[in-house]
This record gives C-alpha cells, sequence and structure tokens, in this order.
C-alpha cells in the first residue's frame, strides 16, 4: 500500500521534489510514532531510498545544470541514505531514523528558499 501524495498543482520542479522529500519524512516519522510497525517503517524507507535514488540520478545526469559541487553533495547524501537503509532496515535506531528525517526537512527547506530568491518570470 502506497502512502498518500500531497497533490498541488502549477508547482515548480524544486517545490515538488521540496513536497516530495518532505512527504517521504513524514512518512518515516509515522512509521515510528505507529509502533514502529515493522511493515510501514519497511515501506516508509523504501519509498525514501527511491526518492534518493531519483535525486541521485538527476544529480548525475550528463544535462544537469546543478553546480558541481551540489551535485557531489547531493550523491553523496544519496549514498549515505542508501547505505543506512540497507545496512539497519526496519530495525534502524531512532538516531539514524531521525538523521533520515533532517536530511530530507533541510534539503527541501534549501530547495523551497531557493524558490524565494528565483526571479519571476512570465
Amino acid at each position: 500500500m502506497q502512502p498518500e501524495s500531497i497533490v498541488v498543482e502549477n508547482l515548480s520542479p524544486a517545490e515538488q521534489e521540496a513536497l516530495s522529500l518532505t512527504e517521504a519524512a513524514i512518512h518515516l516519522d509515522k512509521a515510528r510514532s505507529n509502533g514502529r510497525d515493522g511493515a510501514l517503517l519497511v515501506q516508509a524507507l523504501n519509498n525514501n531510498l527511491d526518492l534518493w535514488v531519483m535525486i541521485r540520478a538527476l544529480a548525475e545526469a550528463r544535462d544537469s545544470v546543478m553546480p558541481e559541487t551540489i551535485r557531489g553533495n547531493l550523491v553523496r547524501l544519496s549514498n549515505f541514505v542508501a547505505q543506512t537503509t540497507f545496512s539497519q532496515g526496519a530495525a534502524i535506531s531512532d538516531t539514524s531514523l531521525d538523521t533520515l528525517i533532517n536530511i530530507n526537512l533541510q534539503l527541501s527547506e534549501g530547495l523551497l528558499s531557493g524558490t524565494t530568491k528565483a526571479p519571476v518570470t512570465n
């Protein structure tokens, strides 16, 4: 069962990515809050991992317009998320879960702060 996604129209790509990261963080936290429900936690971890695989693919794309430093940082974060998810699985510690949630929320915040600085074009 896939978690519900919020559907918002007319979002920029950065806003959509920020929303996806926030949703993944919320699902990870809900899985923990539901008494560390194993199936729900595994699903939330897998969904988060899928999101980070997509982020890595975007960062490594030949036609990416992201600065090299940002691309490298995203690849490193993606590797960290994957390594943490695979090594700990459903037995993930609260500290590691907090780290994954915080990474998502901080990147989401960064994406949104970047959109507020971007000039509006018509």
